[in-house]
């Protein structure tokens, strides 16, 4: 096998075993599920009391199956409407996101998204949002729950409903969780929430608030670790597994976790050149992020590149050698990556702030931010950005090597050999950013040739199938 085919194969393997990592632990869903009578009234409501005539339908990549059976019955029931129904299928970015540019496509006015929901703000187009509908056995839920009983007593107790299960959501069920478990203080809350409850939601998250045992009610998937990772208060979890009825222990913020991040955070700190890769074009303040995150690493005299390459995957990111660091610009459930399979890290956002922002230094977060939003100005994690503040001599914890200064005993051993040395062209190789001008590329695009040819005659092309065409 030549060297291309390997790499290539690698590159195919690792982004197959990357979609079943973010398939597996979602829970299979049926027609029914997605698409009930209640799913039925909520969409034709919406579209007829807004008057909406261009809909696109958002589905992620497991409800494809049931995409075209949804749009041909949302169509008879709008039948009167004159209203025209589109699929969304393949989505810029993640199936979270409201793929707001792809709707654009069509003109559309509006747009359904169903399943998997960061409900990051859009910022061009209404959307209504759409959860599969899950069974649960609640009085299985609550026997599983009656051993946390004793751990409760003296602590507040949240539990999560996932999107499956938030159509259960209502007093009776909180009531029947007050009843089985006597907290004190039981908060029973909707994740991702909803627009009226978004406010609460941040509220409880404050730091400062009572320590809480938090129990999730769904499956160790994405939702659950963007969730675990940013609740501040929350000193331990637990997973009720609707579907198997399992309740499990789940420690998000493990030792392993930590120093992999932090080793992520050193190597953006050692970084010559940054890409930031804006994975998002509909959330709100993406730009404000982009500009802070270039003025930083300008501060510390890091080059930055901005990169556009929809959905990322080690291939697209393995044609940017000059980058040392990527910096994933995303929304909530779309911006902490495990960099394994890549041949450079990426960090989040707020994990490019601690490596850039010196008031971060020393400090310990007591919880991850992964909405960026939180990290700009009137957020509740904004640390102001003073360059001064800046050290002058910095030690790499990866390399040793001192950062962010010049080697003062190369400027005094007064031997201009050794820095002629250094500066040799024959060295050129050993650089990372002689690729940001593009100059030294084999592939510098098609040439034009404008006005250095002549106009071609016209003429009549080969016409039928290449075995046999029609003039042969």
């Amino acid at each position: 096998m030549s060297s291309s085919e390997t790499s290539a194969s690698a590159f195919s393997s690792s982004e197959a075993a990357a979609l079943e990592r973010q398939t597996e632990t979602e829970q299979p869903v049926s027609f029914e599920q997605i698409w009930n009578e209640s799913h039925r009234r909520r969409s034709t409501e919406w579209i007829t009391q807004n008057g909406y005539k261009r809909v696109c339908l958002q589905f992620p990549d497991d409800y494809l199956p049931h995409s075209n059976a949804i749009s041909v019955a949302l169509k008879e029931l709008l039948a009167a409407e004159e209203v025209k129904i589109f699929i969304l299928a393949d989505t810029t970015y993640g199936s979270c996101c409201v793929d707001e540019i792809a709707a654009a496509h069509v003109d559309a006015d509006s747009v359904i998204h169903f399943g998997n929901a960061c409900r990051s703000r859009a910022t061009r187009l209404p959307v209504l949002y759409l959860y599969p509908e899950m069974p649960l056995d609640v009085a299985l839920l609550l026997v599983k729950l009656h051993d946390l009983r004793e751990e409760s007593k003296e602590r507040q107790l949240c539990v999560y409903l996932d999107i499956g299960y938030q159509h259960i959501y209502n007093e009776q069920l909180k009531n029947q969780l007050k009843e089985a478990l006597e907290p004190k203080d039981l908060l029973l809350e909707l994740f991702p929430p909803n627009e009226a409850d978004l406010k609460d939601s941040k509220a409880s998250q404050e730091p400062g608030s009572l320590e809480r045992i938090c129990i999730f009610i769904g499956s160790d998937n994405q939702r659950f670790a963007n969730l675990s990772l940013t609740a501040a208060a929350a000193i331990q979890w637990h997973i009720y597994d609707g579907s198997s009825g399992n309740l499990s222990s789940k420690n998000p913020l493990t030792a392993q976790f930590i120093r992999r991040r932090y080793f992520h955070i050193e190597k953006c700190k050692d970084a010559q050149t940054l890409g930031l890769i804006v994975a998002t074009l509909s959330a709100e303040g993406y730009l404000d992020v982009v500009a802070r995150l270039q003025t930083m690493a300008k501060g510390r005299g890091i080059k930055t590149q901005l990169i556009s390459v929809g959905r990322i995957n080690p291939a697209k990111l393995a044609n940017f050698l000059e980058i040392d660091c990527f910096v994933l610009i995303g929304c909530p459930f779309n911006n902490m990556y495990d960099s394994k399979e890549y041949y450079k890290p990426i960090v989040s956002v707020f994990e490019a702030e601690m490596a850039l922002n010196p008031a971060w230094h020393m400090r310990y977060p007591e919880a991850y931010v992964t909405d960026f939003k939180q990290l700009l100005p009137e957020g509740r994690s904004f640390l102001p950005f003073e360059a001064a503040d800046i050290p002058e001599h910095d030690i790499s914890l990866v390399s040793g090597r001192l950062r962010g200064a010049v080697n003062d005993s190369l400027e005094t051993a007064g031997d201009p050999a050794s820095l002629a040395l250094a500066t040799q062209a024959k060295m050129s190789l050993m650089t990372t950013d002689t690729g940001l001008s593009f100059e030294d590329r084999t592939w510098q695009g098609l040439d034009p040739a404008l006005g250095q040819t002549e106009p071609a005659q016209l003429q009549q092309g080969l016409s039928g199938i290449p075995i046999n065409y029609t003039h042969q």
